[in-house]
């Protein structure tokens, strides 16, 4: 009879692992909550579970051992890690403890025993319902880090520059916590990364390390990452250094170990460190791309008592994975998905939403509408083919969701314009649009007044939008789709500078998919 093992979670971070897992001739039982995750149909047997209900899980673990034997219980890219180790210690099977695990999934836990042991966390406090909070930041240094202490992909993330709004963004942060604690904690400056590893009998086993791409502050969205790191050998070594002491500062002996680490000026900053493998298409997608190297299927092997056997890398190249994001409304399309797939270097395009789907601009990683992977020869060629597979992709939102009015209209540091004209140089454009928007004030969402519209081109610019597109391309765009008509830029008073008001402000604020709202919705 083979082997049974029990995975955690069918959702899209878990689909290598339950592959993997049936190509090494296990008898694959997985549970999840969702009986329509995209994974359910993997393994031999689906459990119905919520993954919040341990004594559920650990009931349908016995279950399972009494008919057949569990071997191994393992997840990949969720935060259960804690009820993967309660069925290995009541089972007798191999894993981290539950101890470590728990420490390794309550960030404030974490950081008591980063400081215990002298591991390079950031400053923090934590913030109990009741609390006086002002007087537990007075002497923490700002700006700061607000987090729920037990929750991942950035889930009710954000960075606080003042004292006064620190109040507000805890209680969004407490929303977000199943134990109703939040973490503050200072803000590290510097690149970060993700690194991940196998922990055989308390040594380390490196599995990779990617550059993190964190943008769009107050919060933390990752638009992506690329492995392997650019950065120096020497960097590296720090990191990897720092991420072992975090790893034998937790208890982490025998398993998978997933860190988020920060390059400071003074060195490597733990900002947390996951009882489990990467989710985020690290370690399921990227790195075996990038390397040849499957770490689920090693992994997995200590999972069953087994040597992990990682091998040498059989492949040197550079994977990008890259965010695909929308703009508040409702999708009335999505085209360009069977381009995007055919151009050179892409691997897979993922995902999350469809026609009809409610999007908005997103707040965490879990709010992103899909991913696209690449790979290439160099950091370079793998970062352009990520840029042109995004471009070919064009998401249409319904003219008929006045959301998307709203958000065209608004002037807000977040969410951000598609294009941010402080990188507007030698600023040409940015003076005709201000002087534009001072003498018409624009409100995209009434619509454009005529179709087409003749639209003036503008003083040219080398900015580029969240998708990699320039605005010359964006009209090209629209001119072949009939949208517009061009007219070089006037030297006298233009005429239906109202229009070219809006038309302007929908661009630069929402991109090509918010310009082509305003243009659908004429009136």
């Amino acid at each position: 009879m083979p082997k049974t093992i029990l995975i955690l979670g069918c959702g899209r971070m878990q689909i290598p692992a339950l592959e993997i897992a049936r190509s090494m001739g296990l008898h694959v039982i997985a549970a999840d909550g969702n009986p329509q995750a995209e994974g359910s149909h993997l393994p031999h047997q689906f459990l119905h579970i919520n993954l919040i209900d341990r004594k559920g899980l650990l009931s349908a673990a016995c279950r399972i051992h009494e008919e057949r034997h569990l071997n191994a219980v393992f997840t990949a890219g969720t935060d259960f890690s804690i009820a993967v180790a309660i069925i290995a210690e009541a089972l007798g099977l191999p894993g981290h403890s539950p101890a470590a695990a728990t420490l390794a999934s309550d960030k404030a836990q974490m950081r008591k025993s980063f400081e215990n042991c002298q591991v390079p966390s950031p400053p923090f406090v934590e913030i109990y319902p009741g609390d006086r909070i002002v007087e537990k930041i007075q002497h923490l240094p700002s700006p700061w880090v607000v987090k729920p202490v037990d929750n991942m992909g950035a889930r009710g993330v954000q960075r606080v520059d003042a004292s006064e709004q620190v109040q507000e963004v805890l209680e969004l942060a407490g929303k977000y916590s199943r134990v109703k604690r939040v973490l503050v904690e200072s803000l590290i400056e510097g690149p970060e990364f993700s690194l991940d590893a196998l922990v055989e009998n308390g040594k380390i086993i490196p599995c990779g390390i990617a550059d993190r791409h964190i943008c769009h502050p107050p919060h933390f969205i990752e638009m992506g990452h690329t492995i392997p790191s650019k950065f120096s050998v020497s960097k590296q070594e720090a990191l990897w250094d720092t991420f072992e002491k975090g790893i034998k500062a937790l208890g982490l002996s025998h398993g998978a170990a997933k860190g988020d680490i920060k390059l400071s000026p003074q060195g490597p900053v733990i900002c947390e460190i996951a009882a489990r493998l990467s989710g985020g298409f690290m370690s399921g997608y990227t790195y075996p791309y990038s390397s040849g190297i499957r770490p689920t299927e090693s992994a997995i092997r200590l999972a069953l008592g087994m040597r992990a056997s990682f091998p040498k890398p059989s492949l040197k190249l550079v994977c990008a994975e890259r965010a695909l994001i929308a703009i508040d409304g409702t999708i009335s399309s999505i085209e360009g998905m069977e381009e995007a797939k055919r151009l050179p270097g892409v691997k897979n395009l993922f995902f999350r939403v469809s026609k009809g789907d409610k999007v908005g601009f997103p707040r965490n990683n879990v709010e992103k509408i899909g991913s696209i992977i690449v790979t290439g020869s160099t950091q370079d060629q793998a970062h352009e083919r990520a840029l042109r597979a995004l471009c070919t992709i064009q998401i249409k939102l319904s003219p008929e969701d006045p959301s998307t009015g709203v958000y065209l209209n608004q002037e807000n540091d977040f969410p951000p314009d598609a294009f941010n004209l402080s990188q507007d140089t030698p600023g040409a454009l940015t003076k005709y649009l201000k002087d534009l928007w001072c003498a018409n004030p624009p409100l995209p969402s009434r619509g454009s007044s005529t179709f087409p519209p003749a639209i003036y081109l503008p003083p040219s610019s080398p900015i580029r939008d969240y998708t990699g597109r320039d605005i010359s391309e964006i009209l090209a765009i629209l001119v072949r789709e009939n949208k517009i008509v061009t007219l070089p830029f006037p030297s006298s008073a233009i005429n239906g500078a109202a229009m070219l008001s809006d038309f302007w402000k929908a661009l630069i604020r929402g991109g090509l998919c918010g310009v082509r709202w305003y243009l659908d919705k004429h009136h």
